[in-house]
C-alpha cells in the first residue's frame, strides 16, 4: 500500500513498546491537526526519553531482522496452539490474540484463573468490545521462550477446562 495510503496511524505502546501513538501524512493533514484534533490541542508533547526510547527500538528492529521473524513465530505457535485446544481467537492478524469467550464474568473469571497459575492475560468485556464477545487478551513477544508459551497453552487448557469454556 505504499504511496497509495494518505494517512497513517500508528501506536508506539505495544510493537514500540513505549507510550503513545503517531499520524503520519501530507504537510496540510498535520497542519489541519495541529489546529483542529482535539486530542492533540488538549494533550501535551512527549517528554525526550520517550522520544529516545521509540528510537532506540526503531534502531533494534532495523538492526535485529530476527527478532521479527521470532516474534511471528512465537505467534503461529501460541495462536495455533490455543485454537488446536477449541478456544475462539477470532480474527486476529497480530501477536495480540483475543480469547474470545461471551460473557464478561466468564472473561474476568478466565483472566483471574489464569493469573493464580502464572499466566497474565487482561479479561476485557464491555464497553471496550461488544456485549457477548469479552475476552482475555493474551500477547506474545519475541522474547518468549517456547517453554514459556507451552506453559501458557498449558494453563489455558487446564482453566479452560475448568470454567467450560473448552
Amino acid at each position: 500500500m505504499h504511496g497509495r495510503v494518505d494517512i497513517q496511524v500508528g501506536t508506539l505502546s505495544k510493537a514500540i513498546g513505549a507510550l503513545g501513538g503517531y499520524v503520519a501524512g501530507s504537510k496540510a493533514l498535520i497542519e489541519f491537526l495541529h489546529h483542529r484534533a482535539r486530542p492533540f490541542l488538549f494533550s501535551t508533547s512527549h517528554p525526550p526519553a520517550v522520544a529516545a526510547a521509540c528510537l532506540a527500538a526503531i534502531d533494534v528492529l532495523e538492526g535485529e531482522p530476527q527478532l521479527i521473524e521470532r516474534l511471528w513465530e512465537n505467534t503461529r505457535f501460541f495462536k495455533s496452539g490455543l485454537q488446536a485446544l477449541g478456544f475462539n481467537t477470532g480474527v486476529s492478524d497480530s501477536p495480540i490474540t483475543p480469547v474470545i469467550v461471551g460473557e464478561a464474568a466468564l472473561a474476568m473469571k478466565l483472566s483471574d484463573t489464569l493469573f493464580q497459575e502464572g499466566v497474565f492475560a487482561q479479561g476485557i468485556g464491555f464497553p471496550t468490545v461488544a456485549r457477548d464477545k469479552a475476552r482475555v487478551r493474551t500477547i506474545v513477544t519475541a522474547t518468549h521462550t517456547r517453554d514459556e508459551l507451552q506453559f501458557a497453552l498449558d494453563a489455558f487448557a487446564k482453566v479452560g477446562r475448568s470454567l467450560g469454556v473448552i
